[in-house]
């Protein structure tokens, strides 16, 4: 006697999922809409954003001034010292490094110190608004403020194929968000150009410096090149307004928030919701029924090892 197994590896009969997914189909729909709502209405609790930007450009300038025979007023053809003494020539990376001298540590110090009113925005919780003044207890970190600055409010990205600069500025306000977005443009020009203005500052002082201490008249001609070279170099940084960068478009003031995007919001969640509950009607009926393939599996297995051995029972009585 032979015992037929039950077809465990069937094939998966696609209606089947489809009129289990329409059974549930209200519950599923209900359950998303409900959580749609629920997240529409969370994003009321969140902070309201504005996010203005400019759009700048970079100004490579290659050629600031130098003594080279291109470069130096009094056209005379002097050394490899001379042409480097005066200022750096850009590097290849010049707009990623000067990216990063953006974001750093320094210039977000640098730019909280020169305005003051930042840190109310920084720390709106810590502002007594009435009193004007810090709450009491309240004690402000500079790093975790510079932190802030860097991640939350104050921004800046790139466009590779234009080459152009967006700069912008998070704020709870618009007229603030864009007045604070063009005063980071101009403040980052300063900050950048009062370094390159006291490294050639330097630079010239030492050359002044070793005037007292030469006699020989070679070289104090090659160092009255490179300070009438250096003078003009700090001229040209002193009367570019556009250096390092060009606004193209100021900031304006935004007509919508950036943040919370409510209705995005719960589109998402509802969407989300659909597809865990598709997930789930298919996934447990996928389990139920492996879990009823696999108890027939054991069945079956006992059976037969149960009738192998009153099988081997049985012929070794007949012998």
């Amino acid at each position: 006697m032979t015992y037929s197994k039950s077809n465990i590896d069937g094939e998966v009969d696609l209606f089947e999922y489809v009129a289990l997914l329409l059974r549930y189909r209200y519950r599923m729909v209900i359950a998303a809409v409900l959580a749609a709502i629920i997240v529409y209405g969370f994003t009321f609790l969140m902070p309201v954003k504005y996010s203005a930007y400019a759009l700048v450009a970079y100004n490579n300038y290659d050629k600031p001034g130098g003594v080279a025979l291109k470069e130096y007023r009094g056209g005379d053809t002097v050394s490899l010292l001379e042409r480097d003494i005066i200022i750096d020539s850009s590097s290849e990376n010049e707009k990623e490094r000067l990216l990063a001298r953006f974001r750093s540590y320094a210039f977000a110090t640098y730019f909280i110190e020169k305005n003051g009113d930042l840190l109310k925005l920084i720390y709106p919780k810590g502002w007594d608004a009435e009193k004007n003044k810090w709450k009491d207890g309240f004690e402000v970190d500079t790093r975790k403020a510079v932190d802030i600055f860097n991640k939350e409010l104050a921004w800046v990205s790139a466009d590779e194929k234009t080459g152009l600069l967006t700069v912008g500025f998070n704020a709870s306000d618009p007229i603030i968000a864009a007045n604070m977005a063009n005063t980071v443009v101009e403040d980052f020009k300063k900050y950048q150009r009062n370094l390159v203005l006291k490294q050639l500052d330097s630079r010239r002082k030492y050359l002044e410096s070793r005037l007292t201490i030469t006699s020989n008249l070679e070289f104090q001609r090659s160092i009255y090149r490179m300070l009438e070279a250096q003078m003009s170099a700090e001229t040209l940084i002193n009367v570019r307004d556009n250096y390092p960068f060009e606004v193209i478009q100021p900031a304006i003031t935004p007509l919508t928030k950036s943040s919370p995007q409510r209705m995005m919001f719960a589109f998402l969640t509802l969407i989300a919701v659909l597809f865990l509950g598709v997930a789930y009607v298919i996934g447990r009926e996928l389990i139920t029924k492996m879990s009823s393939q696999l108890k027939t599996y054991n069945v079956e297995k006992k059976i037969e090892s149960k009738m192998g051995s009153d099988n081997d029972e049985s012929g070794g009585w007949a012998e």
